[in-house]
């Protein structure tokens, strides 16, 4: 039946129970397993977590035949992505399967979902930000739900690489070269046949497969590349003036190719012995392999991936998880993507800024070195979040007691008018504070004279016996954080941080980010906003009891059913025990 407003084509579902849904056949003993299995748990406790006005706004309003229920088509969209399924697999387990039929509320004759219908909903998705406001809103109503602490976070980040090949330099250019070449050929084939025919054949043969002009010999790649170069500019060059071939999706790609990879120089005719020896003398030549950056173009089929020298091609994605709720459920809380060439550095202030707009920031958040510069540091903490880290570089050695360092000044770096206590708690007579986080203290003569501390004191003494303290915020919070990395304290909150590997472990191993069937940074996004709640066993996900006995899953599925309860959007629920 149509639910919703008369004459409108967006429907919600319809909230009347169904006489004849999937688990009113059954027996009762199987019922009450299917219930407390992770179809019961999904349908009673996920699929209302959907909300499906959200998603008005990618309806026509008054044009069109009524939608599929949206909870309906998101709840397919989940369960295909916790249980890594292409959308063939999903289909079939949504018509036949009794367990995806009972999670998604549906009665044996309503279990059906076309494939064009998956398609054209995540080609709306693209568009828009509704998939992370769907994770966002789940994740923070499942927070709430499980009384999970939000207190104590944990960030870091994996690798992950979209459905391209890992490309050599020649096979770049050959690859970039012949999608330009196939999408001229397809769409303005009379301007295709104007390009010699030798040029054409050196990437695509006459039956439109691949040419292998890519695969050569080591010794041969250099004269290659050069051929491939000189090849793209005479393609640039052709078609510099044709505003229909300038409308090629593909020529962009070419030319991006042509900046980052080569530079203009003085004519030099090919060799007797190049493929291109008869064709047109091109100015240009490759450029050295250090002087491309790691964000140049990767594949010419995803121009969103980039290159890390540590990692390789592909994205690195941000994760953030609670820690230290003991036997309740550990929840992902933040997941998003950045470009392989990128520091994790530059993602931790945007991952508290997130949230807080979410009103889950954490007030300790555990990471690694790359994510704790002295500015994330400083940055965070103003914001109410301290950041547990080791400091990159030697370990501080440790002061005997009546040394006194750096890191035994005092004062609050959110606080430009607290003033700077000194070793022995005596406040300055004058502090000078700028914007760059310049600090100059000068304490009294009096109690300088006396101190018992003066000896190692890093406050340099003046003629007049004053002493004067000249330092920066960042060199203060470095020296604070050298000296508390050397306590049992550190120690025990920094070892929290290791648990975060077995989730991104998890998330490719049994969820799909280890083999991603799309490319694009788009595509990647919204699969990584899919990607699943987990439990150690079918017990009752939202009991916050702990492991419960009784998994019923197969021997084939227990190695993924074991710790996947599914429930939607890359959120991670994790029944452990304390860190």
């Amino acid at each position: 039946m149509m639910w919703g407003e008369r004459g409108s084509v967006f429907r919600r579902s319809d909230p009347q129970c169904n006489l004849f849904q999937t688990s009113n056949f059954l027996p009762e003993d199987k019922r009450q397993r299917l219930e407390r299995g992770w179809a019961g748990q999904f349908r009673q406790h996920a699929l209302p977590l959907i909300g499906e006005e959200q998603f008005r706004d990618l309806y026509c309003a008054d044009n069109g035949r009524p939608n599929k229920p949206v909870r309906t088509v998101v709840g397919v969209l989940v369960l295909k992505e916790m249980f890594d399924l292409t959308d063939e697999e999903t289909l079939y387990r949504v018509d036949f399967d009794l367990g995806w039929q009972a999670a998604l509320d549906l009665t044996p004759e309503e279990a059906h979902c076309c494939q064009k219908t998956l398609h054209n909903f995540r080609a709306k998705l693209l568009g828009n930000e509704q998939a992370k406001q769907l994770f966002s809103r789940m994740t923070d109503a499942m927070v709430k739900s499980l009384g999970i602490s939000v207190s104590k976070q944990r960030l870091d980040s994996t690798h992950i690489v979209s459905n391209i090949a890992r490309l050599t330099r020649l096979g770049l250019f050959c690859a970039t070269i012949r999608l330009f070449l196939r999408e001229l050929k397809k769409d303005l084939p009379e301007k295709y046949k104007r390009i010699p025919e030798p040029l054409c054949l050196r990437y695509v043969k006459e039956d439109g497969g691949d040419a292998p002009y890519h695969d050569t010999k080591s010794t041969e790649t250099h004269r290659r590349l050069n051929v491939c170069a000189r090849d793209v500019y005479r393609l640039l060059d052709r078609f510099k003036q044709d505003k229909d071939v300038l409308k090629l999706k593909s020529l962009g790609i070419l030319d991006r190719l042509y900046l980052e990879q080569c530079d203009i120089s003085d004519q030099m005719p090919p060799e007797k012995d190049d493929a291109d020896a008869t064709e047109s003398i091109a100015p240009i030549k490759v450029k050295e392999c250090k002087e491309v950056s790691s964000a140049s173009l990767q594949s010419p089929h995803d121009i969103d991936v980039t290159y890390s020298g540590h990692k390789g091609k592909g994205y690195e994605v941000q994760v953030a998880e609670t820690v230290g709720n003991g036997d309740k459920p550990e929840l992902i809380t933040y997941v998003d993507t950045t470009p392989a060439c990128q520091s994790d550095e530059a993602a931790t202030v945007s991952a508290i800024e997130a949230l807080t707009g979410r009103e889950i920031q954490p007030e300790e958040l555990v990471t690694d070195t790359n994510y704790a510069s002295a500015a994330n540091v400083i940055e965070c903490e103003k914001r109410g979040t301290e950041v547990v880290a080791p400091v990159k570089g030697p370990a501080a050695e440790v002061p005997n007691e009546k040394e006194k360092t750096l890191a035994d000044f005092q004062f609050d770096v959110a606080d430009a008018g607290q003033p700077v206590l000194c070793p022995a708690g005596r406040t300055p007579e004058s502090t000078e504070r700028n914007e760059n986080g310049n600090i100059t203290a000068t304490y009294s003569r009096l109690h300088c004279a006396n101190c018992p501390f003066k000896k190692s004191c890093p406050a340099k003494r003046n003629p007049n016996g004053t002493r004067t303290l000249k330092t920066t915020v960042k060199e203060h919070v470095l020296a604070k954080r050298r000296r508390y990395e050397q306590t049992e304290e550190f120690r025990r909150r920094y070892a929290q941080r290791a648990g975060i590997e077995g989730t991104n472990s998890e998330l490719k191993r049994a969820h799909g980010l280890g083999f991603l069937r799309v490319r694009g940074g788009k595509q990647v996004r919204l699969v990584l906003q899919g990607s699943g709640v987990q439990c150690e066993t079918h017990g009752d996900l939202f009991g916050g009891t702990g492991p419960k006995s009784g998994c019923y899953a197969s021997k084939s599925e227990r190695p993924r059913c074991f710790r996947s309860i599914s429930i939607p959007t890359s959120i991670t629920a994790r029944y452990s025990g304390p860190p």
